[in-house]
């Protein structure tokens, strides 16, 4: 289940900075909200999807 969900964060990461969006993502808080979203079922796994998105992004949410 979390490799679905680690993937997912690729795949939108990857998404954003293609389109020049990931810095604007990750400050507007856009990015926590789609982690909670993903791991609405695994409260658990929250912590440590931030901290992915924030080592995979390259920025600090």
């Amino acid at each position: 289940m979390i490799h679905k969900i680690l993937d997912a964060i690729d795949a939108i990461v990857a998404e954003k900075r293609q389109n020049g969006q990931l810095e604007d993502w990750l400050k507007s808080g856009a990015a926590r909200r789609f982690c909670e979203k993903i791991s609405s079922e695994r409260k658990h796994y929250y912590p440590a999807l931030l901290l992915y998105l924030e080592r995979n992004g390259g920025q600090h949410i």
